[in-house]
């Protein structure tokens, strides 16, 4: 990459269906940089397809100065957590054991396990501070919650989803501090659990307010506060049962999402800009459409790889802390080859970051629709929608590049979504768009797009619409560039460069798209 920080996603990813976590594992990237004496990236090219350090570099370089240090220094911080959890289910097997330690000790054990990665790796020098910011967080919400509960009741979780959102929009746009910038992805999974707690305390599907030591434990459970994924309480609560079992097929899974881990690791920091850069120095026409689509599909590609490291790191600690859902099966977080290969924007925004999804559509999407006019479906969807891309937003503090792509992405969806369904509906017997089947992860729907294998004409549209969106997806993921710097901090062309270089082509392919819907 043109430089090694990252704004990555579980956002949302997200991630960037729906959540573009930023700052996921800065914390990994600066033990990287320090390692790493060679790297000296030029933040002021105005040319984005012109070669970096690393396409200078012959492979066995690239291997020495990038890819082992890249390894080195991620391994010991994953290695680090891994540790800590293990600790931490193995002290909940022993409990479970002897049956005397008292429960507020297991979720004070499960919060001290989930902050000291933090604190082992912390680098700026204040550490109280930084524990501080991280401590005293649940203990606001807990408090803004009880009142909520106790004078609003029946309009409680929204009173107090608004005064989280506010508080995390006000520090993002108001205080220009290190320490916030390290934190605030903790922060920000904190405040999704705690507004969850308060939805499923109004829906009745929590019966009572959790303890000070379950609350506490929940926020910031081990394993899960830095790189996520967001869990339920009750699949918090998993964690403390018996119920968890071992063998050798899911301790080879672990095994092999660990790999996969450090593989996409590697892949963001340092192949995928090499593998690149060499066609790009082989091919001096730097103006050409095949080269501007590879840089934007190079920058776009970097940085979902980074996020699938994010997704799979999470995924093995939350298995290791023992997290899982009521019929005892792992976390998933994302599905790389959907994304790879996506053949619908549906998949992306649902396969980005499943357990992110689950929360926006079930906190927030449906939220909305409960207070909308019965009579009006389609109005009360739209502003379901765009509520649910809104808050997602407000989450990452209406960062002004993520919040353009996730507005985008809510776009290109809903136009492709109208699009298609027409299609199915004027031709039912060759083309159809999906199936509503049950999906094991949060109750959640499976999209499938298909169509009857003997009409070649329809098959080329479904595979069309799957090239069209990987330009997309190129085109909405270049422009989370981190070489182009905080947008707080850069003007509106700095921040919009990659687009208005190819002048804003997709959006157009998108209102054309939208036309068309309209015409079917």
């Amino acid at each position: 990459m043109d430089q090694q920080q990252f704004s990555l996603s579980y956002g949302g990813e997200n991630y960037a269906g729906d959540y573009f976590p930023e700052d996921y594992y800065e914390l990994y990237d600066d033990e990287l940089e320090n390692e790493n004496q060679f790297y000296q990236p030029n933040l002021n090219s105005e040319n984005h397809s012109e070669p970096s350090f690393w396409s200078n570099l012959t492979f066995h370089q690239l291997c020495t100065q990038c890819v082992v240090p890249a390894i080195w220094s991620t391994g010991n911080l994953l290695g680090t957590t891994l540790i800590l959890c293990i600790f931490f289910r193995l002290f909940i097997v022993i409990c479970n054991k002897i049956n005397i330690v008292p429960e507020a000790v297991l979720h004070t054990v499960c919060a001290i396990c989930g902050v000291l990665p933090l604190i082992i790796f912390h680098e700026d020098g204040d550490l109280y501070q930084t524990l501080l910011q991280i401590v005293l967080f649940p203990m606001f919400c807990y408090i803004v919650s009880i009142i909520c509960i106790l004078t609003l009741k029946q309009h409680s979780s929204i009173v107090f989803s608004i005064i989280i959102l506010f508080t995390l929009f006000y520090r993002e746009c108001f205080t220009n501090d290190s320490k916030w910038q390290k934190t605030k992805s903790a922060h920000m999974l904190m405040s999704m659990k705690a507004m969850a707690i308060l939805f499923d305390i109004q829906s009745n599907k929590l019966y009572k307010f959790p303890s000070v030591p379950q609350y506490t434990g929940y926020l910031m459970c081990a394993g899960t506060v830095y790189l996520g994924p967001f869990l339920t309480f009750q699949e918090y609560l998993n964690a403390f049962s018996p119920s968890v079992y071992w063998n050798k097929i899911k301790i080879c899974r672990l095994i092999w999402k660990i790999i996969i881990s450090l593989l996409c690791f590697v892949l963001s920091i340092c192949v995928v800009d090499w593998l690149f850069s060499q066609y790009l120095l082989a091919n001096h026409k730097s103006n050409s459409i095949i080269n501007i689509f590879l840089t934007m599909y190079k920058q776009a590609l970097e940085f979902r790889t980074g996020h699938y490291f994010v997704a799979y790191a999470s995924t093995v600690f939350a298995t290791v802390c023992g997290y899982h859902r009521e019929d005892n099966s792992e976390i998933l977080v994302t599905h790389p080859l959907i994304m790879e290969w996506p053949r619908s924007l549906l998949h992306v925004v649902i396969h980005w970051n499943a357990p992110m999804h689950h929360w926006l559509k079930k906190y927030i999407f449906e939220e909305v629709l409960k207070y909308g006019n019965k009579n009006k479906k389609h109005r009360n969807r739209t502003i379901a929608v765009g509520t649910t891309y809104l808050v997602s937003s407000l989450l990452h503090g209406l960062e002004r590049r993520l919040s353009a792509v996730l507005l985008s992405l809510a776009a290109y969806t809903y136009v492709e979504h109208q699009m298609r369904r027409k299609l199915a509906t004027r031709y039912p017997n060759n083309f159809f768009y999906y199936n509503k089947n049950k999906y094991t992860h949060h109750g959640s729907k499976k999209y499938s797009s298909g169509l009857n294998q003997g009409n070649w004409f329809f098959r080329s549209i479904n595979i069309m619409f799957t090239i069209l969106n990987i330009i997309h997806l190129a085109y909405l993921g270049s422009l989370i560039d981190m070489s182009v710097g905080n947008s707080y901090s850069t003007t509106y062309q700095e921040s919009f460069a990659p687009w208005s270089r190819v002048s804003y082509f997709s959006h157009f392919v998108m209102l054309f798209m939208f036309f068309i819907s309209i015409i079917l």
